[in-house]
């Protein structure tokens, strides 16, 4: 069984993770948050080779890298990813998914029907953020700023429809 990892982030300013940014830092008081960055998660499953699968990915669709607006990367597993790049602070990750992953599953239609990439056999997709904290943060500082159930001051994972891990 293959895997690939395939990580996308914007080349221009995120705007939304500049307002959550703005919003865990303002509005939320989470003044150990120095950076947030996200970058989406595409994950293929089946029996494929990962740079066969990448290449067709890249050069017969737009429709998970644009040229144009995303800079991807490759991870071969997501224990022990780094962050893209390094900034002041620990960079801390934590994957957002979906419970009913609705995107993973017409990206999996689309590459099988579409494409006719018939060993791709599931695709999930998430969302990784990068958060950068102060280097004197408490280590649960992360999860307070992610989980927003049980009258938290959390705001990147909706537990109604969401699950997060940090990583």
């Amino acid at each position: 069984m293959a895997e690939l990892n395939l990580l996308v982030r914007l080349k221009v300013p995120d705007t939304i993770a500049a307002s959550a940014e703005m919003a865990l830092t303002d509005l939320l008081a989470h003044a150990e948050l120095l950076k947030l960055e996200r970058e989406e998660l595409w994950r293929f499953s089946g029996s494929f080779d990962p740079d066969e699968l990448l290449q067709k990915l890249l050069d017969r669709t737009s429709c998970f890298v644009k040229p144009s607006k995303h800079a991807h990367r490759l991870v071969a597993t997501l224990d022990g990813i780094e962050p893209y790049h390094k900034r002041e602070g620990k960079g801390e990750l934590v994957l957002v998914t979906k419970l009913d992953d609705f995107a993973g599953r017409d990206a999996l239609a689309y590459c099988r029907n579409t494409l006719g990439l018939s060993g791709v056999t599931a695709v999930e997709y998430g969302t990784l953020w990068t958060l950068w904290l102060a280097a004197d943060a408490p280590t649960d500082a992360v999860e307070k700023m992610v989980d927003c159930s049980a009258r938290r001051n959390g705001l990147l994972a909706n537990p109604h429809a969401e699950t997060f891990r940090i990583l």
